[in-house]
C-alpha cells in the first residue's frame, strides 16, 4: 500500500490543499489488493482544489486515520520528503496471522540506543484479550534487561485498562507530560530506532515518575487480515 499511497501523496502535497479520501471494503471473496490510487482532481485555482484517492484492502477505521494523517500533513505544510523518509523508520505490519515479533536487527538497536546511559525500571501490562500481546512483550523487555533496565515485578502482566483498551499497538504511559519522564523519552528514542512507533499517552492515575510499557491489540489494517 506505501508504494502507491507514497508517489500519490508526494504529488498531492506538492500541487494541492485540499484532500478527500474514500476507503473502499475488501469484499471476503476476492484476493486483498492493498493499494491506493488517484482517482479524481478538481482544480480551482493555483494550490487550490480537490483530490479524491481511492484505497482498497483497508477497513473503515484504517482509513479514517490515513485521511486524518494525510490533512495533517497538508495542514502543517509539511516537508513531504522528510515525511516519506520517516515512514521508512516505522515497523512494518507482519503477514495476515502472523504474531508481532522482533527481529535480530531491532533488539540490537534497542541496546546500541540504551547501552551506557542509567538503566531504569518500568512496567509492562500486555492486553489480556490479545494472543500475541504478551509475547511481544517479552521481545521487548529482553534486550531492556540486557542494558541493566528491571521489569516491575518481574513480569509482564495482563490486564485490559478500561481508558486505554482501545490504545492499539504499542504506547508509553506516563502520569503526566509535565515534564515527561527522563526514562520515558529514553525508551521512546530507543523503540523508534527500532522502527516501533510508541506515542506517549497520560493516565493521571499512574505515580509520580511511574512508565508503563503498554502493548494493546495490532493496528486495525492487521487486525482486518485476520478476520477469516
Amino acid at each position: 500500500m506505501l508504494g502507491a499511497g507514497r508517489r500519490a501523496m508526494k504529488r498531492l502535497l506538492v500541487l494541492f490543499g485540499g484532500l478527500v479520501l474514500a476507503s473502499a471494503a475488501r469484499a471476503q471473496d476476492a484476493p486483498v489488493s492493498r493499494q491506493c490510487g488517484l482517482a479524481s482532481t478538481l482544480i480551482v485555482a493555483q494550490d487550490q482544489g480537490t483530490v479524491t484517492i481511492n484505497c482498497s484492502g483497508v477497513t473503515a477505521e484504517y482509513g479514517e486515520q490515513l485521511a486524518a494523517l494525510m490533512t495533517q500533513i497538508l495542514q502543517d505544510r509539511l516537508d513531504p520528503q522528510a515525511v516519506l523518509g520517516k515512514l521508512d523508520e516505522i515497523e512494518s505490519a507482519p503477514a495476515a496471522g502472523r504474531a508481532r515479533k522482533l527481529d535480530d536487527a531491532q533488539r540490537q538497536a534497542i541496546i546500541q540506543s540504551l547501552v551506557g546511559k542509567p538503566p531504569q525500571q518500568i512496567a509492562i501490562i500486555a492486553h489480556s484479550g490479545v494472543p500475541d500481546s504478551a509475547d511481544y512483550g517479552k521481545d521487548i523487555a529482553a534486550p531492556l534487561t540486557m542494558v541493566g533496565w528491571r521489569i516491575e515485578g518481574n513480569q509482564i502482566k495482563r490486564a485490559v485498562p478500561e481508558q486505554f483498551d482501545e490504545v492499539r499497538g504499542v504506547a508509553l504511559l506516563v502520569r503526566s507530560k509535565d515534564p515527561v519522564p527522563e526514562k520515558a523519552t529514553l525508551l521512546r528514542t530507543a523503540l523508534t530506532s527500532a522502527r516501533i512507533t510508541a506515542p506517549i499517552l497520560v493516565d493521571p492515575s499512574l505515580p509520580n515518575g511511574a512508565v508503563v510499557l503498554w502493548i494493546g491489540p495490532p493496528p486495525a489494517f492487521m487486525s482486518a487480515e485476520q478476520k477469516p
